[in-house]
């Protein structure tokens, strides 16, 4: 939720908006209009009375005993006191930013263009790209900037007044059609005007001096036949807001030639009107309005603070925005806080598991549960304990294979079909010439010491050769191997002797 003030800066006046955002939402949450006494102090006066009157309001709507605060503040001088013109220039010409403007403008403005602050915002896409530039004489935008300095509501932005009316297309739907869509704006015999198409200004202009029906009927008839000379064809709808849009109404029907159906009051969209607004508080300040929605951060528009007179370093900003900062950085801090937190309880469990895990395989290994990660890496190392048993096999089945390798007489015929080593049992599957070849091949492995008994199993005849083809049944255990019940006691039994085959 944020707020923000919209000012409209006149000759006679101020206007300001106070809009509240939130989630889909914008409230208008008042507008005030203070009269301006004459000259330099008179600004610096009535923005005070001004700053007072938005306290008032903010105090109000704060809570809990604190007031509510501004996240933004923009003003707006009224066209006449700025030049607004259309120019196309070549996409790569406006890359070159304020450079090309300024060489675009120079001698087409009422003032030396060295004493003016200028910019543009880009009304069309394309090659060239369409624009509406504004210059506005510095020392004008200063004077102005200063006042409401001095006052106690500096601006973040000072926009022009016949631009910024049309920024409410934003929010308004009926004013983003494709168009073109007149608005005018009428207050102080003075109309602000501005054309859109498809919810952007084309064209923009001030007319003054409409204190008559004549005078206004003369005023608006021009300003359209100025569009009409640019090409941008016939207005299709016109919306009037303003103290004095009821007189405009006839002069504006007459100018465009809607019918006077299609001359209506601007609607005020998506901008709901606040309890403290008044029903016409947004049809009477529709440019304060417009200011303050820009806190909203939409697409670039036209800033005169610009240059020496723009936001030093972002400093206003920065103070503007400083609690949401620190909100955000606390957040931040909770957030990582509770990541680590999660991760930390991850990883107990994570050491919980693995250690119990540990205990379970040392319970089985070595016949009690150890938790201690290098004690159970050194009893595996076989340094823990003088009566441990190396869990390794006296022999396994490479030393059966090298067994018949070595022990079979060379002068043998011997094939070796199927050799099966499963624990303490080796079945061997061979074929020889003669069943007393067979016998010598018994007669040698039972010669090895970890081969106890060699049992003779039936002779067939191979097929295709004629030879004998045997069977050996073999006890695989070396002198003084654990039996298998011994094994399974574990270390409560721990014999010192040898150690059994099997490992296959």
């Amino acid at each position: 939720m944020a707020r923000y003030l919209g000012i409209e800066v006149t000759e006679a006046q101020l206007k300001g908006a106070v809009l509240k955002t939130a989630y889909k939402t914008l409230l208008l949450e008042g507008v005030f209009t203070v009269y301006r006494p004459p000259g330099p102090d008179g600004l610096v006066e009535a923005t005070r009375e001004l700053a007072s009157i938005v306290q008032t309001v903010l105090a109000s709507a704060g809570q809990a005993g604190r007031p509510a605060e501004l996240d933004g503040i923009y003003a707006a001088l009224p066209g006449h006191e700025a030049s607004i013109r259309a120019i196309s220039l070549p996409r790569a010409v406006w890359r070159r930013g304020e450079k090309a403007l300024v060489a675009e403008l120079e001698g087409a403005v009422p003032f030396d263009i060295d004493d003016a602050v200028i910019d543009a915002q880009v009304t069309a896409n394309g090659d060239p790209v369409s624009l509406l530039a504004v210059a506005a004489l510095r020392d004008r935008v200063r004077a102005c900037l200063a006042g409401m300095t001095l006052g106690g509501l500096e601006p973040r932005e000072i926009g022009v007044a016949p631009l910024v009316l049309g920024e409410l297309a934003a929010e308004i739907p009926e004013l983003a059609v494709p168009g073109p869509v007149l608005v005018v704006y009428a207050q102080e015999s003075r109309a602000e005007m501005v054309v859109l198409r498809s919810g952007v200004p084309v064209f923009a202009r001030t007319v003054t001096a409409l204190a008559t029906d004549a005078s206004r009927t003369r005023g608006l008839r021009q300003s359209v036949a100025a569009w009409s000379a640019t090409g941008g064809g016939a207005i299709e709808h016109a919306y009037l807001c303003g103290l004095e849009a009821s007189p405009m109404s006839a002069a504006v029907v007459e100018a465009t030639g809607l019918p006077s159906e299609r001359v209506v009051a601007l609607p005020s969209g998506a901008i709901q009107l606040g309890p403290s607004a008044g029903d016409l508080a947004f049809w009477e300040a529709p440019i304060a309005v417009a200011l303050a929605a820009r806190g909203l951060g939409r697409a670039r528009r036209v800033d005169l603070r610009k240059g020496p007179l723009a936001v030093a370093g972002g400093a206003q900003v920065l103070r503007e925005r400083a609690p949401y900062l620190a909100a955000a950085a606390m957040a931040m801090l909770a957030f990582w806080g509770l990541a680590m937190w999660a991760r930390y309880e991850g990883l107990v469990t994570e050491r919980a598991r693995l250690q119990e895990t540990l205990r379970t395989v040392t319970r089985e290994v070595f016949g009690e549960p150890i938790g201690d990660a290098d004690r159970a890496m050194t009893l595996a190392r076989g340094e823990g304990r003088g009566d441990d048993v190396d869990p390794m096999p006296g022999a396994d089945a490479y030393d059966v294979v090298g067994t018949l390798s070595s022990r079979i007489n060379t002068s043998i015929r011997h094939d070796v079909d199927q050799l099966d080593v499963r624990g303490e049992h080796v079945q061997i599957q061979g074929i020889v010439d003669t069943l007393a070849d067979r016998d010598r091949v018994v007669a040698s492995l039972g010669n090895y010491p970890c081969f106890p008994e060699v049992r003779p199993g039936r002779v067939t005849v191979n097929p295709g050769d004629n030879r004998q083809k045997y069977t050996l049944d073999i006890e695989f255990r070396c002198p003084g191997a654990r039996t298998d019940a011994a094994r399974s006691e574990g270390s409560r039994t721990r014999n010192s002797g040898g150690r059994s085959g099997g490992g296959t």
